[in-house]
């Protein structure tokens, strides 16, 4: 049994897919708890009502003869049942309209409305699972290739400071080897360049690891803009116009 267990396991981690949606029922548990006993207290409430407005007639006799029989067929001929109750609210038309109208009400809500929330909420859920371990993904090799990608840069670091001055910066932009990995970031490098002068302006004329990391990553083509770039695109305007004789 136990080597049946760890060859479940090892499909789990051939098929990714599987795992996300296991891991997104584990944390919407709660949640599905939830709806669905909500929808049990529907169900009750539904049989009690219908249990007393059909006493005494045959639809009552064959289908709501107590409550729990009740509960029975409201949750199988209608909220889970694919028809929808069509067959039993025919039955209940035939006795009289208003018992067909209640049934449909019912279902409205058990089957369209509640069992809908039940499926959105896993849909999403399951969603966020997966696009937080595509990000987890992304980050973990969004990690090495900086690693690599400051590797390459620290064969330019001529005077050994374990920082980049802009000169040594402009050396490194002419690498391939720094090309082809900054492409593979999906990073601006004509963007990177043209701005180079403001960014080594703003950190004292050297980055370090960390300051050339930042810098990288927030100039990623899809990366969304934020409060913080809009304010460095002020502060690079503002640096602009004072190069201009006369613009204060």
């Amino acid at each position: 049994r136990l080597l049946r267990v760890l060859r479940i396991a090892r499909v789990l981690q051939h098929v990714p897919e599987l795992l996300v949606i296991i891991r997104g029922l584990g944390i919407a548990l709660r949640a599905i708890t939830v709806v669905l006993g909500l929808i049990g207290i529907i169900i009750y409430v539904a049989a009690i009502v219908m249990r007393s407005l059909l006493d005494g007639t045959a639809l009552g006799s064959a289908h709501f003869s107590d409550v729990s029989s009740g509960m029975g067929t409201l949750l199988l001929d209608c909220t889970l049942s694919g028809s929808r109750g069509t067959a039993l609210i025919r039955e209940a038309h035939a006795e009289h309209p208003v018992f067909a109208i209640l049934l449909l009400f019912f279902v409205l809500l058990a089957n369209v409305t509640m069992m809908g929330v039940l499926t959105g909420l896993l849909v999403q859920t399951v969603k966020t699972v997966a696009e937080v371990e595509k990000e987890e993904s992304t980050i973990a090799q969004l990690k090495m290739t900086m690693n690599e990608l400051w590797t390459c840069v620290s064969r330019h670091d001529d005077d050994g400071d374990d920082a980049i001055t802009e000169k040594e910066f402009i050396n490194v932009m002419s690498s391939k080897e720094t090309e082809t990995i900054m492409k593979s970031m999906g990073v601006d490098m004509e963007g990177l360049l043209n701005v180079s002068s403001f960014v080594f302006e703003q950190y004292g004329g050297a980055l370090r690891k960390h300051d050339f990391m930042g810098v990288v990553l927030d100039l990623r083509g899809n990366k969304k803009a934020s409060v913080k770039d809009h304010v460095e695109t002020r502060k690079f305007i503002h640096a602009e116009l004072k190069k201009w004789p006369g613009i204060e």
